[in-house]
């Protein structure tokens, strides 16, 4: 699936980015991911967010909230909400079976079986310069060792499928031409809906790939910092170092100035980059996809059990649909709006 675009790299509260609440139905508040428990518990949050990586695994700070307080509710959706996210181009959609969360079976735990989420999906990119043996070496290497990297961190169990290196990639942007050819020449998933971006005349040389994703504890980056041990094992020419960020914006930066070969970012950024949306309006190079991480669907959670669906949500309560400024923010509160649209 090529994917238009999907959720955020805002900086502010609003759904524009203006930090005007345009009218909403809540009270937008910011609180970060692994405080989000406490939050409930003591009545200064009323909906928070949740995520499960590849629609499988339920993050640490997810079983922490669920532990933290004595209700614990994922809110459902109606389907008119369902039905306006879905005719949103900028929205990418998906059913995840909430049964599977970790701790879904304990009594004080409600949750709504399959429910449509917002989704994001994650891809590192590079510039179409970086030097083809290079990204070629990478991509085999990571492949040669898939069986290690999922024994280091589960989530490169995806991996050991090969479909799984080219799911949800981003339309109009190519694949490095040395990613291209990998994927066509040894693991036989290139379909003639990719694009191969042309090998450039200058080369930009590398024997280090410093590859930058989130913040320090989050799982974007203990990923990274596993992926980074495991081939450093068994590269002899290269090495990988992996580096923390704020984000989407500064990888795309760092690329745009070869501060570092590799970043990830997710659809909504794709998407900006792609159309010279500001802050990108100024950068001038040909970006690249490399490999699909991982996908990340979000959705809403409560203690307050006279709530149901999104649609629910009262004028006065405190919502946090992901701290503000963060890449997920700017969709999570344009899909808010869709539900409390009146």
């Amino acid at each position: 699936m090529a994917l238009a675009g999907c959720l955020g790299n805002g900086e502010e509260d609003g759904v524009d980015g203006s930090g005007s609440d345009n009218g909403s139905r809540y009270e937008r508040i910011s609180v970060s991911f692994s405080e989000q428990g406490g939050a409930l518990n003591e009545g200064r949050l009323d909906i928070g967010v949740g995520t499960m990586m590849n629609f499988s695994i339920t993050p640490g700070w997810v079983q922490e909230a669920v532990a933290s307080v004595d209700d614990f509710r994922i809110l459902d959706v109606e389907d008119a909400t369902a039905d306006a996210w879905n005719d949103d181009d900028t929205l990418f959609i998906e059913d995840l079976d909430t049964d599977e969360l970790e701790g879904a079976d304990n009594d004080h735990v409600d949750v709504p079986g399959e429910v449509p989420c917002p989704t994001f999906a994650y891809n590192f990119v590079s510039r179409v310069e970086l030097d083809y043996d290079v990204v070629y070496t990478f991509l085999e290497t990571m492949w040669d060792v898939r069986e290690d990297l999922a024994d280091e961190f589960g989530i490169f169990a995806f991996h050991e499928d090969p479909e799984f290196w080219v799911q949800n990639h981003y339309e109009g942007i190519p694949f490095h031409p040395a990613a291209a050819d990998f994927y066509q020449d040894e693991l036989d998933v290139w379909s003639d809906e990719f694009e191969r971006a042309d090998e450039s005349d200058d080369v930009l040389e590398a024997d280090t790939i410093r590859m930058k994703t989130s913040e320090q504890g989050t799982t974007g980056h203990a990923a990274n910092e596993a992926l980074a041990a495991v081939m450093n094992d068994h590269l002899d020419e290269l090495s990988i170092e992996a580096q923390t960020s704020d984000g989407s914006e500064e990888n795309i930066g760092d690329i745009a100035s070869e501060n570092i070969e590799m970043g990830f970012l997710q659809n909504w950024t794709a998407r900006e980059f792609r159309e010279g949306v500001a802050p990108f309006d100024d950068l001038d190079f040909e970006m690249t996809q490399v490999f699909h991480y991982y996908d990340l669907p979000w959705y809403f959670i409560t203690n307050n059990m006279d709530l149901e669906t999104l649609s629910d949500i009262e004028p006065d309560m405190a919502v946090s649909p992901t701290p503000s400024g963060s890449g997920t923010a700017p969709g999570l509160e344009r899909a808010l709006e869709y539900a409390l649209d009146d």
